[in-house]
């Protein structure tokens, strides 16, 4: 049974403080900590509490945790398998609940293996079609799991949801989202589960977290697992979180905490990714602006301004500086006898800092997340770089007119 006695009744007060060292020592992953305290994956884990433990990135195959409390436990990259034992453990609101759940109905159901295949390998409009007949409480016509109980139907719903990669299929999953579990704690522990397992799979959470946002974003578990995975460890996946939630309402309607996040100095990178991508597509002169070196070839994350730089006096001056200095070196490369006062630097293509905003703008305007950020903060600047790229759109798309009459 559970022991409830402390540690300071259970260890003298020397062991405490080298276990605390040693776990101090580590980067709180659980494994790492398991390693620091020499814990045995067999035997050590049974009955023992471990409620709200963030077990991401550990591989839990062949661990013991029969009799134990896990609930609220989550995490990313976790992987677990049949040689985990949960028997007995207290799984509620965690991400092995659904796991359990299936591998129960399996294990009981002979059936159920069958019918999942069905499912599984089923054309995706017909099983669309008996999901909207199950689910909305209508007489079944079709004869997919027609005998199937609702808890059964239910179960292969969820690990459909979480195994399958048909588009339509997961589409009306997402939509049933709240039919095929039968109370928040349970839709709480499919989200887990679905992140704990397959948080690498970019297109599941960008795809969940569009669709379940528009759908079921007014509820605060949806929206909670939601803001969650914008502080995942996988920048991939805080970056599919951050891109699909500025797309809907969520990130709106928490705005001070969703920019406080996606501020973060571990987010560096995806804001430089992001801005380097609007640079890129809006052109040649929109990379040389947010690039520190101005260098228009081989730009690398690492010379793009980040976020809180893109209107800093010092940083505009060094940009304008560096373009003016490229644009010299081309033109006495080009014609080495030319006089100074021809060069194209100072007078034929004037580079100032005011120029190297407005670009900077334009590229914030056309950046994921970024551009939510950057209407809000800046309405005025904002407004103005979206009036330059719509004419600019409007002068090209004359041109190409011009061109084909």
């Amino acid at each position: 049974m559970r022991s409830e006695a402390s540690l300071q009744e259970l260890l003298d007060y020397g062991t405490l403080e080298a276990a605390f060292e040693r776990v101090a020592a580590t980067s709180g992953e659980f494994l790492e900590v398991c390693v620091a305290l020499s814990l045995d994956p067999a035997r050590d884990f049974r009955f023992s509490n471990l409620r709200d433990v963030d077990f991401s990135m550990a591989d839990l195959r062949g661990f013991d945790f029969r009799g134990a409390d896990l609930r609220g436990s989550y995490g990313a990259d976790v992987i677990f398998d049949n040689s985990t034992n949960f028997e007995g453990a207290d799984l509620q609101g965690s991400c092995f609940a659904s796991y359990y759940r299936e591998l129960l109905l399996f294990r009981d159901n002979p059936m159920a293996t069958r019918m999942y295949r069905t499912l599984l390998e089923g054309d995706p409009f017909e099983i669309s079609g008996w999901l909207h007949e199950r689910f909305r409480n209508q007489r079944e016509s079709h004869s997919i799991l027609k005998k199937a109980d609702q808890q059964t139907a239910a179960i292969l719903c969820q690990k459909l949801l979480a195994d399958d990669i048909d588009l339509t299929k997961r589409t009306d999953l997402f939509y049933f989202l709240k039919s095929i579990t039968s109370s928040r704690t349970e839709l709480r522990e499919l989200m887990l589960s679905i992140f704990a397992r397959q948080s690498e799979n970019t297109s599941l959470i960008e795809r969940f977290t569009t669709i379940a946002s528009s759908l079921h974003g007014d509820d605060p578990e949806v929206r909670g697992i939601i803001v969650q995975l914008c502080a995942a460890k996988s920048p991939r996946v805080r970056l599919s979180a951050f891109k699909a939630s500025a797309s809907t309402g969520i990130f709106m309607q928490n705005f001070i905490n969703m920019k406080e996040l996606f501020l973060r100095p571990e987010n560096a990178g995806l804001r430089k990714q992001l801005i380097l991508e609007a640079a890129t597509g809006l052109g040649r002169h929109h990379v040389a602006a947010v690039n520190r070196a101005a260098l228009l070839d081989d730009v690398g994350g690492g010379d793009v301004l980040d976020l809180p730089e893109l209107f800093e006096d010092a940083a505009g001056a060094q940009i304008a500086a560096a373009i003016r200095h490229r644009l010299e070196a081309i033109e006495t490369r080009l014609n080495p006898e030319a006089a100074s006062n021809k060069k194209i630097s100072s007078r034929s293509s004037p580079i100032t800092t005011s120029i190297i905003y407005e670009r900077q703008a334009e590229v914030l305007c056309s950046a994921p997340v970024l551009r939510t950020i950057f209407a809000r903060d800046d309405p005025v600047r904002s407004m103005a770089a979206k009036a330059r790229l719509a004419a600019r759109q409007q002068r090209e798309q004359k041109k190409q007119g011009a061109y084909f009459k």
